[in-house]
């Protein structure tokens, strides 16, 4: 090769070399991109519990609604087979008949006494004294078994107890009829008491709860029954226009599935009870 052609291709070689160090070196690195976000974020605020509001004391109690008395009551459905409320798909409503019994013995043995609706009405209307360890039994909505088994047992430990019926199922399949209502009724023990005519939740209008409510009074009332004016709402649901309706038609207790044994005066629609199933009732701190 000629000395001239050498130059050039020298001069070439490191034109080339000169462009291609100029180009590496003008495309950014990775590491030359920030890590650092343009806007600083904002901490999550840690989030604390809502406290649980801690349960006024009997005292506390009865100050802001006394008169108060401590009267555990206590609520059923069906009392039964277990057995045959698994056939039927009643188990989970179920105390088995012979766990009731001995649940009434139980009461009996701890010197418990069953009382009237009437009582609790008397002790906070009048001031009468309620007996020592007072206790009411309470059973919704008006089931057959209530009548073949519950009421001979309460009648065989001479307990009384509210039954609460609601009038517009009875008769029907699975259900008392009238006839073993006033049967019942007529041994002075059990008093029946209204629950609705059928079984409707009281979170209604003013109107629905009216019929309800109004039509199961008379059902009761024609035939001698909840003079004392008893009721116990519908799944245990509470609500303003069902106080205002009992209210206007001279109802004096209200039951519902509330947690409790505290009743008292001022909040009388609003009387708490525990559901009851097939444990020792020592487990429900009686």
């Amino acid at each position: 090769m000629k000395k001239g052609a050498r130059n050039l291709l020298g001069i070439v070689l490191t034109l080339f070399i000169l462009v291609f160090f100029v180009l590496f070196h003008s495309i950014p690195s990775k590491k030359q991109i920030s890590e650092t976000p343009t806007s600083t974020p904002t901490a999550t605020p840690t989030p604390f519990p809502t406290p649980t509001p801690k349960p006024l004391t009997f005292a506390e109690m009865n100050a802001l609604y006394g008169p108060c008395a401590v009267v555990p009551t206590l609520f059923y459905h069906h009392i039964q087979k277990l057995d045959t409320a698994k056939e039927l798909g009643h188990a989970g409503l179920t105390v088995d008949t012979q766990n009731f019994q001995n649940q009434m013995q139980y009461l009996k043995e701890k010197n418990y006494t069953p009382i009237h609706g009437e009582q609790l009405i008397a002790f906070f209307d009048a001031g009468t004294p309620l007996p020592s360890k007072p206790i009411l039994l309470t059973f919704d909505d008006g089931y057959d078994d209530f009548g073949t088994d519950a009421a001979p047992i309460l009648r065989t430990f001479g307990f009384a107890a509210v039954a609460f019926i609601p009038t517009g199922l009875i008769q029907n399949p699975g259900y008392m009829t009238w006839q073993t209502v006033q049967d019942i009724a007529s041994w002075g023990l059990i008093y029946f008491a209204n629950h609705t005519w059928s079984h409707k939740n009281v979170n209604n209008s003013l109107a629905t709860n009216q019929t309800e409510i109004g039509t199961a009074d008379t059902q009761l009332a024609s035939r001698g029954l909840n003079q004392a004016k008893i009721f116990a709402y519908p799944y245990g649901n509470p609500s303003t226009n069902g106080e205002a309706v009992l209210s206007s038609l001279g109802y004096t207790l209200g039951f519902t599935t509330l947690p409790g044994i505290t009743q008292c005066k001022k909040r009388r629609f609003l009387l708490p009870r525990t559901r009851i199933g097939n444990a020792n009732l020592n487990a429900y701190g009686l």
